[in-house]
């Protein structure tokens, strides 16, 4: 079956994930109001997912001491020309055993490619590890209580139900969803990107599976992670279109 082998592959679109992600990082804004008025100077803060590095760039000229991960080698390499000061690692979350010196973890949508709840427990688990007490813990996922409703298709349709569309003059990208398992709220998204590459227009494209959890099983999986003080979050509160941003604590022992 599908399960932890699920591996998202966005080497073949980094490029234009680049481009196009540009815009669409969890704005500063976001994060000075949940998470960065609480942290002290300095403070050591983990992007798990961290893709093109944006986020990590702008924490670190914020003075922080940042650290990006992804699975993506294509991926960190644009985020080591985006933020040549910051820290990264190259790997998969669910395999890297990590020390406990960060202040703050911090991921967008990233969980969503985690394809059982046991290996979304046993990730966040990794990340209680990795705080230091009194740590915070902020993330976005896509959630199953907003996007599988009525108007969804049958289980098993391939029926294209959502989209998400960006066009420039130098790059398009395209997200195309469809409905893989409605009992297990699995989505196939099919990645096109096209960038204009010496007066020629190059194509890229991936394939993956994602899973949405409900609300009531994210926090479920915080609690038996051990973290407490678990909030949500309306980031268009803030001026961001980012979606629910959970924001919980490693309690000081």
């Amino acid at each position: 079956m599908y399960l932890v082998e699920n591996v998202a592959n966005y080497n073949p679109i980094a490029s234009v994930y680049n481009s196009f992600a540009k815009e669409r990082e969890l704005e500063i804004l976001v994060l000075e109001n949940l998470i960065l008025q609480n942290l002290s100077p300095g403070a050591h803060i983990l992007d798990i997912g961290c893709a093109n590095g944006r986020t990590v760039s702008q924490l670190n000229t914020r003075g922080y001491q940042t650290t990006g991960i992804d699975i993506s080698e294509e991926l960190l390499h644009i985020a080591q020309t985006n933020s040549p000061e910051s820290k990264f690692i190259l790997g998969d979350i669910r395999e890297l055993e990590l020390p406990a010196i960060y202040d703050a973890v911090i991921s967008i949508d990233v969980f969503c490619h985690l394809l059982k709840l046991e290996e979304l427990t046993n990730v966040f688990q990794k990340v209680y590890a990795t705080l230091n007490n009194g740590g915070i813990f902020a993330f976005t996922t896509p959630l199953a209580d907003e996007i599988w409703n009525t108007t969804s298709p049958e289980q098993g349709s391939d029926i294209e139900w959502f989209n998400k569309i960006d066009v420039r003059d130098n790059y398009v990208y395209l997200e195309r969803y469809y409905s893989h398992n409605q009992e297990e709220k699995l989505r196939k998204i099919k990645f096109t990107g096209f960038k204009l590459i010496n007066a020629v227009w190059q194509r890229s494209d991936s394939d993956m599976l994602v899973k949405d959890y409900s609300i009531s099983e994210i926090k479920s999986a915080l609690l038996n992670a051990g973290f407490r003080e678990i909030e949500q979050y309306d980031s268009k509160d803030f001026g961001d279109d980012s979606p629910v941003i959970f924001v919980c604590r490693k309690l000081s022992v």
